[in-house]
């Protein structure tokens, strides 16, 4: 059983679909003080295979956002869970709910390091077949 399951249970009996906590109410909920990393780092937050990852993500929740300055998180539970709505509706009347600016970097940043890592390794291979071919015909390779 996980230290973090006292934060799952609460999340899975919660009735609203979006719950932000200052660190102390989620210490209060835990039962014990957050690490040093969830005041530090944000990468904490962020998803993984971790077990206090499991906390929100396991009952269908996810961290919309995080302010470390202010001490406080949002979770809002998550529109592909069975038990979550279609669709968030945050506070500001939005139709789609922010992720954290970390979280959503990333899913703009990994497309395109993939495309451009593709690109780069391609144009290398062209590079390299070019000098090959230019030295089988005695040409100097430019």
């Amino acid at each position: 059983m996980s230290k973090y399951k006292p934060l799952s249970d609460h999340l899975a009996q919660a009735k609203a679909d979006r719950w932000t906590a200052s660190f102390a109410e989620l210490e209060e909920v835990l039962g014990f003080p957050l690490p040093k990393s969830a005041r530090d780092q944000n990468a904490w937050w962020l998803g993984g295979e971790k077990p206090h990852h499991s906390a929100w993500t396991e009952p269908g929740w996810r961290v919309l956002d995080l302010d470390r300055a202010a001490q406080t998180v949002v979770f809002g539970r998550d529109a592909a869970s069975p038990t979550g709505p279609d669709s968030l509706t945050p506070e500001t009347g939005s139709d789609a709910v922010p992720e954290s600016g970390a979280k959503q970097s990333a899913k703009r940043v990994l497309p395109t390091a993939v495309v451009g890592g593709a690109a780069a390794l391609l144009a290398g291979g062209v590079a390299l077949l070019a000098g090959f071919l230019a030295r089988r015909k005695g040409e100097p390779w430019r």
